[in-house]
């Protein structure tokens, strides 16, 4: 059976690690946003991943929009109580 202790520094720090990352998504996003060309840049560069391409990064944004949305629903809102077990 794992250490109380050691699980629970281990969740806290892996909610710690979704709430930032969700919010650095948010405001890679937002730069999505203010520059339509950027996808299309990347696609055109020669080091651009082939394995995928200008539509699935479209649905890819997309879906983080969802997740953000989600994220930012309900009164409290979804986020809050993650929020409060983030680390200071």
């Amino acid at each position: 059976m794992a250490s109380a202790t050691s699980f629970m520094s281990l969740w806290v720090s892996k909610i710690d690690t979704l709430v930032h990352t969700l919010e650095d998504l948010r405001a890679m996003n937002d730069m999505i946003d203010q520059d339509s060309t950027l996808f299309s840049r990347y696609f055109a560069d020669p080091a651009a991943r082939k394995d995928i391409v200008e539509a699935d990064a479209t649905a890819a944004h997309d879906s983080v929009v969802q997740v953000l949305f989600t994220w930012d629903s309900g009164t409290p809102p979804q986020k809050a109580p993650l929020y409060k077990m983030a680390l200071p």
